[in-house]
């Protein structure tokens, strides 16, 4: 149960960072675009933003970034959101609980089978 426990712990904190960030950001969040700081409208159109000097990652990661787009619209583009959804709030969170849950497991049951051989 104490496994358990800590893993739902461990899933919590990144939703209430989540949470936490998006209540006190200092802009609304918008679609259209602006031209003193970067929205919405540079996730789904590219950052204008963005230059080699000042966001040299972005550009080293564009191409992946294209990649997994064309990926995830795969069966259409009515199925990109659908398809986004399952992979990214489904399967990959349930991916990362299950091996977190493992790991602490694991920890737990190492740490008992030591006591009982120290006993």
């Amino acid at each position: 149960m104490r496994p358990l426990l800590l893993t739902l712990f461990l899933a919590a904190l990144p939703l209430l960072f989540g949470y936490w960030v998006n209540t006190h950001a200092p802009y609304p969040p918008t679609r259209s675009y602006t031209a003193t700081h970067c929205t919405r409208y540079c996730t789904l159109y590219g950052c204008r933003h963005a230059t080699a000097a000042n966001s040299p990652a972005y550009f080293q990661l564009k191409p992946l970034y294209a990649a997994t787009v064309r990926a995830l619209a795969v069966g259409g583009r009515g199925w990109y959101a659908a398809v986004n959804v399952g992979f990214y709030l489904l399967f990959v969170p349930a991916v990362l609980l299950w091996l977190t849950y493992g790991a602490i497991r694991n920890a737990f049951a190492i740490r008992q089978l030591k006591q009982n051989r120290a006993a």
